[in-house]
């Protein structure tokens, strides 16, 4: 019973991950029992805001900073004359992933396009 109480003393004083952002020095301190815990948070974090950038759908574009629109599979297929499924079965350059979904980048296919244009 003591060593339940220890751990759950322990536990109860795991800094939020909103802490450990704000004050990283305080990572060092953390109790190894505590690590799988946060970074448990952490990737169920990260799935909820992926999940949250791709509910936009294909309604809205998805852009980076430089202006590169990143294409659905749909578009990228379209625009390359290939299945869907050849997509998702082979390595391209121009493929960004998100979590577990990808994406296409526009320029990235358009180079792809010219490079093979010259072979």
């Amino acid at each position: 019973m003591c060593n339940n109480v220890s751990a759950v003393s322990k536990l109860a004083m795991i800094p939020t991950l909103a802490d450990l952002l704000a004050d990283p020095a305080r990572i060092a301190a953390l109790p190894s029992e505590a690590v799988p815990q946060l970074f448990s948070e952490l990737m169920r974090l990260q799935a909820l805001l992926v999940t949250r950038l791709l509910a936009t759908s294909g309604k809205q574009e998805v852009s980076d900073s430089e202006g590169d629109r990143l294409l659905d599979v749909t578009e990228a297929a379209k625009k390359l004359g290939l299945s869907r499924d050849a997509l998702y079965r082979n390595h391209y350059p121009f493929v960004v992933k998100i979590g577990k979904h990808r994406r296409f980048s526009n320029k990235g296919i358009e180079k792809f396009i010219r490079n093979r244009e010259g072979m």
